[in-house]
Formats: C-alpha cells, sequence, structure tokens
C-alpha cells in the first residue's frame, strides 16, 4: 500500500506561532477563520492557502487523541517560552503530525552523525526508498527541506547540500520532558534508554541533557535502572 505523504507545502515558522497562540483560546470554527485571515499577506492564492490552513491545524489543533494532553501541556508551556524552546514545541507537534516529516528528519540526522554536509540528492532518493519514487515524493522532500531552511534548522550550501549550524541549546527541564514523550510516542515504543534519548536523531538539531531526575518528578515518566549503568524511561500511561 502506498505510504501517505501530506506534508506537500512550505510552512513558515511566524505562521507555526501564530496558530499555537491562538489555538489555546478560539474554537475550531474560529481558528479557521483567524488563520485564513492570516495568512493572507504570505499565501495569496485560495488552495495554497487553504492547504496551508489544514496543515496548521493538524500540527497544533487536530490531534490525535493520544497525544491531546501532550498538545495542551505545550501550548500551555508556549506564551512563556523563548524563540528557541517554542521552535523545539513546532519541532515535535509536526514530527507527531506528520510520519513524512518524521522519516526524513531522522534520515538527516542519521547522516549528520556521519557527515558534515548533507545533500538534498541523498535525502530525495531515501525518501523515495521509503514512499516510492512520485512526484509527489518530491514534493514532499522539498517542502520539509524547504521549511526547516527557513527555520534556522539547516543552511543550503553550493551544489544543494545542507550543513547544520550551531545546535540549538534547550535547558528547560518542561521543554526537555516533552522531547522525551515525542520521542517515545513517535517512535512507538514502550520504554527508551536515556542514553539514547540524549542524542536521538529525531532531535538532531537540539543540544540537550535530559535528568532523570527531573524526569521522575514531572509525573509523567516512569524511570527504570536495568543492570549497572543502564536507565530506562517510559511513560506512566
Amino acid at each position: 500500500m502506498t505510504k501517505a505523504v501530506g506534508f506537500d507545502q512550505k510552512v513558515l515558522l511566524h505562521h507555526l506561532d501564530f496558530t499555537a497562540n491562538e489555538a489555546r483560546k478560539l474554537t475550531r470554527k474560529e481558528m479557521y477563520e483567524v488563520l485564513d485571515n492570516y495568512l493572507r499577506n504570505d499565501i495569496k492564492g485560495t488552495k495554497s492557502r487553504k492547504n496551508a490552513i489544514t496543515m496548521l491545524m493538524k500540527i497544533w489543533f487536530i490531534v490525535d487523541e493520544e497525544i491531546i494532553s501532550l498538545r495542551n501541556k505545550a501550548l500551555e508551556l508556549f506564551p512563556d517560552l523563548n524563540k528557541e524552546e517554542r521552535l523545539l514545541l513546532h519541532w515535535g507537534m509536526v514530527i507527531l503530525a506528520y510520519p513524512f516529516f518524521k522519516d526524513l528528519v531522522q534520515k538527516m540526522g542519521n547522516l549528520f552523525r556521519l557527515q558534515d554536509e548533507v545533500p538534498s540528492a541523498v535525502v530525495g532518493r531515501k525518501m523515495k526508498e521509503l514512499y516510492g519514487d512520485r512526484r509527489r515524493v518530491e514534493v514532499a522532500t522539498s517542502a520539509v527541506l524547504m521549511s526547516i531552511k527557513s527555520w534556522g534548522i539547516v543552511e543550503m550550501l553550493k551544489g544543494r547540500s545542507y550543513k547544520l549550524p550551531n545546535k540549538i541549546h534547550i535547558t528547560n527541564p518542561d521543554v526537555q520532558s516533552f522531547l522525551v514523550e515525542v520521542i517515545i510516542r513517535a517512535t512507538n515504543v514502550k520504554a527508551i534508554p536515556l542514553d539514547m534519548v540524549q542524542t536521538h536523531t529525531l532531535f538532531f538539531p537540539f543540544q540537550y541533557d535530559v535528568s532523570a531526575t527531573e524526569l521522575r518528578e514531572s509525573k509523567v515518566f516512569q524511570i527504570d535502572r536495568q543492570g549497572i549503568d543502564m536507565i530506562m524511561v517510559e511513560l506512566t500511561s
């Protein structure tokens, strides 16, 4: 069966910020109206604007039932966060909303572990291996790459290769807790070693040091020690 793609146009960071801010206080019907009005300055075409609204709503408003609680916690945090922390929340919500985005950034994270520069052609080839050699896959790959470039996650070099600028440092324990839950839910595992969380390729643009003690205090996670030095993290519900 052909895998769904969905992520088919560039998403701007200030559109994500606006959506997250408004999602805390508006109904679904109101969200569609205010987004249509807000996006008119950047997206003139009705069809493209409608598609952008659908994507933004899927990321921050119409989420799967099992992540409603996580989304609500993220929305509560959002007003008090700095731009780097907000970017991480967007990154996590897009990962959960769009498996195509998740798969692409994980491929990029793996590649950046091996090399300093990642050609877009290599990313495109790997996504076609996963999703098929279709025009829609090419469009979606380009949309993700253009989006994360515009967010400042990667920089483009000559020859359509990408490099990773300085990693984005995240020290806020609440944001780190969000990150851990996203990893567990996105990878569909029951438990994950804390060491794997610290360097997980899904969050390759970010630098963080998650504390087992703070995770335990959050009441969201169960922390178990296995053997001498392996700490396992799982969700309590």
